[in-house]
């Protein structure tokens, strides 16, 4: 008996899944994500907590690269600089789920 013969029956016998329910899914999930940062990035909470705390440590962290010498430690603090980047400009951070969104309606309306 030759088992390749099986195997190779048996995935072209699948039928191709259906991803149109996941995507929809992901759509409404991405599409509250981006409610969200746009609401909670006009709350004068957010300003004041964009102003005197992300942006300090934003503009504390750069200073500190710009000076220190230790290969490790400059990793460290370039990794904090993107994490800050991203939340000191929090307009900025849903450009990322805008674009995901895009792809997905994209990949829905190719269906």
């Amino acid at each position: 008996m030759n088992n390749a013969k099986i195997i190779e029956n048996s995935l072209s016998e699948e039928q191709p899944t259906d991803i149109a329910p996941m995507l929809r899914t992901r759509q409404e999930e991405i599409a509250k994500i981006i409610e969200a940062i746009n609401s909670i990035s006009q709350s004068n909470y957010w300003k004041f907590l964009e102003e005197k705390v992300f942006q300090i440590s934003l503009n504390s962290s750069v200073n500190q690269l710009c000076i220190e010498k230790d290969d490790r430690r400059m990793a460290v603090l370039q990794g904090k600089i993107e994490v800050l980047s991203k939340y000191a400009d929090f307009k900025g951070f849903s450009e990322a789920y805008r674009l995901e969104l895009k792809n997905i309606e994209q990949k829905l309306k190719g269906r």
